[in-house]
């Protein structure tokens, strides 16, 4: 596979709401890896809506595992976020190495194979997950706001190469 090919998700959704569970499933997915700034929460949030509340709930009845990774360099920012939810997280995940998300999949009891990574940035989310043969889902991200570095690098990049699912 090469690194253009490396750079599209499996899978291209809005929200993460948008995400079929029972899809993922019937894929063998058991456990997911969640990105916190802009996919789960808005960047640098701890709000997290009711209706992504609702996902999780569903994505636990189905016997799936979540686990937060985010390359947030502090715990204060991403465990009330995990606690709430309770699921196990990942800080200094440095995506897009393979570290975070090896230790995430750890965390849950997963393998590449059974694994999905759910992000908004094709650089960091997608492309290290890809690397590893983990299904990957980009998401939209939830606001504008964001890092400097991605608003002035990455997200040019993103634009320039695209937005959408490897194969089409």
């Amino acid at each position: 596979m090469d690194m253009f090919v490396k750079l599209h998700a499996d899978q291209v959704v809005r929200h993460l709401c948008d995400i079929s569970l029972n899809e993922l499933a019937a894929r063998g997915v058991r456990g997911i890896l969640i990105d916190m700034d802009n996919t789960l929460t808005p960047w640098r949030s701890h709000i997290i809506s009711p209706e992504i509340e609702l996902w999780l709930g569903k994505l636990r009845e189905l016997g799936m595992s979540a686990c937060l990774v985010s390359n947030a360099g502090t715990v204060k920012r991403v465990r009330p976020v995990a606690d709430r939810l309770g699921i196990p997280w990942v800080t200094r995940a440095a995506k897009p190495l393979a570290r975070g998300f090896r230790r995430g999949m750890k965390l849950i009891n997963t393998t590449p194979e059974t694994t999905a990574m759910v992000g908004d940035q094709v650089f960091t989310d997608i492309y290290g997950a890809n690397r590893l043969g983990i299904y990957t889902i980009l998401v939209d991200p939830m606001t504008s706001k964001e890092a400097l570095i991605t608003r002035m690098l990455q997200r040019p990049l993103e634009r320039l190469i695209g937005r959408v699912p490897a194969g089409k």
